[in-house]
């Protein structure tokens, strides 16, 4: 189902390339704590320190009047919220969980292709957006009672937030993203869903504005 959907972005992008050209594209760097968990199969929900995502993303909104409401964009962004020194809540059948765990890196590199919606009209100088997509996380881990490891695994996002053209091109944007993802750690037999909250804070240029 993953690969379909990623072929049928891929489809939709060649179909839309003649018209990125001459429509409304952006790019845009952010920055923003990302508070999240990851719930093990075995050992239940472990706490992760709140750390700093950056990232950035590049998208495009059609030309068209009639649908220049809608967007595509792709987004790609880091962040490392290694895992607390902790016990977990409770006993699982991991022997390597089944105690106090050290702390742990984790870091997670993120690639997500989004659909958006706007509250468009150029006359605003404020523009609401929310967003939801598919995407590819990728998942490291190392140290503590976990053996060095990366997890690739399937992603669902959801975003919404609010930009202010400072110009008819440089708008400052503040956004929340929800991302979730199944990691499978083979060499520690640990599952386990990552539920990320990113509260970002950044910089977009249109350039056909």
């Amino acid at each position: 189902m993953f690969r379909r959907w990623i072929g049928t972005v891929l489809g939709i992008v060649v179909m839309c390339a003649p018209a990125l050209v001459h429509a409304e594209n952006y790019a845009a760097f952010a920055v923003g704590p990302n508070v999240a968990t990851l719930d093990t199969t075995d050992a239940g929900k472990l706490d992760l320190n709140t750390n700093l995502a950056f990232g950035g993303k590049f998208g495009h909104y059609f030309d068209d009047r009639g649908f220049n409401w809608f967007g595509l964009e792709v987004d790609v962004y880091r962040s490392q919220s290694n895992v607390k020194a902790q016990t977990p809540p409770r006993q699982g059948t991991n022997l390597l969980l089944s105690g106090p765990i050290p702390g742990s890196d984790f870091l997670v590199h993120s690639l997500a292709f989004n659909a958006l919606v706007r509250v468009t009209g150029y006359q605003y100088k404020v523009e609401p957006y929310a967003g939801l997509g598919l995407g590819l996380n990728l998942g490291n881990i190392s140290d503590g009672n976990f053996r060095p490891e990366a997890s690739f695994a399937p992603s669902f996002n959801v975003l919404a937030g609010i930009k202010y053209y400072l110009t008819a091109k440089v708008a400052p944007f503040i956004e929340y993203k929800y991302n979730f993802a199944h990691f499978s750690f083979d060499r520690t037999n640990v599952t386990a869903d990552y539920r990320a909250n990113l509260f970002m804070f950044g910089v977009a240029y249109h350039f056909d504005r």
